[in-house]
């Protein structure tokens, strides 16, 4: 080797040493706890950056929001082998003048899936006797009669099921498609993350729909980039697509019905998450795949100091026993 390119070789050590230093630097900055399940959660800070990471660990449930077989009128108990999830866990159901969901009540879930069931007999145009029925923020939506009922697919490979929505779209102004089943992020294809809703230690550091994470399954030693697609129950920190579980397990048949869908939860181990504080704007490429997710994390990690994924979970890994 010539003495120039010594010189050369030695120079992309020390730059590719500097960066490993700086991804390595970063420290805890603040902690909290997501007080429902009393989980700790880190603010891991790098210097004066303003660049910033949300470190957690949490088992993880399965959400559906977003696939196009998530519910069933003729399923709400998920157990036709039609809808992959309860209607319950897209509504919620609540006595006149109570704030208490009738469906996460112990005891009176079957009476939170009648009253369902008494709306829909209703066509959606007449709530039942003495409940409220919220379902517009899970259900995309159509007008009959300038009343607007939910939306159910009339042809199709999904013909008969509710259109499910999420919060995160993919920010098509055209071939939205029946339901706006093009605008969602489908819990079948993309690793998405579901913010805890409310207020909690998430969201007063910054956490936000639409930031990119990544999520490590120390059981698998399988790591998946992901995006928080949507916001749900106020009282769980770990919930995730049907992609994500998939991913996080290393396996790729998707669920046929509730049952088998229940049993992609990861509640054998803890799954590490790090949230990319303030990510919902960095590089946005739409509509959302599982590529450019991949693609907009790894050319964070890189411009942050992160030589390869693997480096960048390794940082996360030595803050775990913190948590």
């Amino acid at each position: 080797m010539t003495k120039t390119l010594l010189i050369f070789a030695c120079s992309l050590v020390f730059a590719f040493c500097v960066l490993e230093a700086k991804a390595q630097s970063y420290r805890v900055e603040n902690t909290g706890i997501f007080i429902p399940q009393k989980k700790k959660v880190l603010l891991l800070a790098k210097g004066q950056s303003s660049n910033k990471i949300i470190l957690f660990q949490t088992h993880l449930r399965v959400n559906t929001d977003g696939s196009p077989r998530s519910y069933h009128p003729s399923d709400l108990y998920a157990d036709q082998n039609l809808a992959l999830n309860n209607i319950c866990n897209g509504v919620s159901v609540k006595k006149t003048g109570s704030t208490e969901n009738l469906c996460l009540k112990k005891g009176h879930f079957a009476e939170a899936v009648e009253a369902f069931r008494s709306f829909q007999n209703s066509n959606y145009l007449k709530q039942p006797d003495g409940y409220k029925i919220t379902w517009a923020n899970v259900f995309a939506a159509r007008k009959v009669n300038n009343r607007e009922i939910p939306c159910i697919f009339q042809s199709g490979d999904y013909k008969g099921y509710f259109g499910s929505l999420t919060r995160q779209k993919n920010g098509l102004t055209n071939d939205k498609g029946e339901c706006e089943i093009n605008d969602q992020l489908n819990a079948e294809k993309i690793p998405t993350l579901v913010l805890a809703g409310g207020r909690n230690i998430l969201t007063a550091f910054g956490a936000e729909v639409g930031d990119l994470l990544v999520a490590y399954n120390p059981r698998t030693q399988i790591y998946v980039a992901a995006i928080i697609g949507d916001t749900g129950p106020p009282d769980n920190l770990g919930e995730g697509s049907i992609a994500l579980g998939l991913k996080l397990r290393g396996r790729s048949e998707i669920p046929k019905n509730y049952a088998e869908l229940k049993r992609l939860s990861i509640e054998n181990t803890q799954v590490l998450v790090a949230i990319i504080q303030g990510s919902n704007t960095y590089s946005v490429s739409k509509p959302f795949t599982v590529i450019n997710i991949e693609d907009r994390v790894m050319m964070w990690q890189r411009q942050f100091g992160f030589s390869t994924p693997e480096s960048f979970v390794a940082m996360m890994r030595s803050f775990s026993k913190q948590l």
